[in-house]
């Protein structure tokens, strides 16, 4: 099977530890200004309610930096999978037909304006995520460190399971 071209591609610097994802809709509730990292974000069980719900999602990089992310519209091919030394699934309800990306640490003083240049369009439904990367040439993650994302969708929120941060580490924690 051919690999599947991306759709979209971007490089988003994170300052923080890990990337989000969510439709606008599912942060209409977060007020301007508001620290929701620090009041509905930081213990793992509450991060990792909020991912099971498909809505504001978001993984763990690990390290600050640059990643170069590429979006593709497919399951990704099961040959691609076992070969990626860092994955993991996600789910995430698309409406409005936009996905925002950014730093995590923009829950801290969050502003509801995503740059356009960090959003992708999709159609809206429901999509398994699944994230692919590997430790860049140089060893230091986040150096600009290339992350596949492959959106496939589905007819029903996924059901996924995870106790705390979904992480996109060699260890997995």
């Amino acid at each position: 099977m051919a690999a599947s071209r991306p759709f979209a591609k971007l490089h988003l610097d994170v300052a923080g530890l890990g990337i989000i994802l969510y439709s606008p809709f599912a942060v209409a509730h977060i007020a301007e200004g508001d620290d929701y990292l620090q009041a509905q974000f930081w213990e793992p069980e509450a991060v990792a309610k909020h991912v099971m719900a498909c809505g504001l999602t978001c993984f763990c990089t690990g390290s600050p930096g640059r990643y170069r992310l590429s979006f593709i519209q497919a399951c990704p091919p099961d040959d691609v999978v076992n070969r990626a030394t860092l994955k993991l699934r996600l789910g995430i309800e698309v409406r409005d037909s936009t996905v925002c990306v950014r730093d995590l640490y923009d829950l801290m003083d969050w502003s509801a304006e995503c740059p356009e240049g960090q959003q992708v369009k999709l159609a809206d439904g429901f999509y398994r995520i699944t994230v692919l990367s590997a430790t860049p040439r140089s060893g230091i993650t986040g150096d600009n460190q290339r992350i596949t994302l492959y959106f496939d969708q589905v007819k029903k929120k996924p059901q996924l399971r995870y106790e705390g941060v979904p992480s996109l580490l060699p260890d997995g924690t």
